[in-house]
């Protein structure tokens, strides 16, 4: 098992298609293949973000690292939850 070349946030591109987006999410698969979503950063026409590609990691080339945070705060519980006897 080897690690991950390209981090969450970084920008890539993909050699082949010149596909150019932000790593979203991470995959190692069973074979040591890892691969990567990739997510454009611009909107769609209707102002939603676009679907993510996936490549494999020998086809990305790094364009810039860290370009969005890869950790926020999302909150979670205000108070701490009791545990049930189940």
């Amino acid at each position: 098992m080897h690690d991950f070349k390209f981090g969450l946030g970084d920008e890539v591109r993909d050699r082949i298609t010149g596909y150019v987006g932000v790593v979203i999410c991470r995959t190692q698969w069973l074979n040591n293949c890892n691969t990567y979503g990739v997510r454009r950063r611009e909107l769609d026409k209707d102002g939603k973000p676009q679907e993510s590609e996936h490549f494999d990691e020998p086809q990305l080339a790094a364009v810039n690292k860290k370009v969005l945070p890869s950790h926020r705060e999302t909150g979670g519980p205000e108070r701490p939850v009791p545990q049930t006897n189940r």
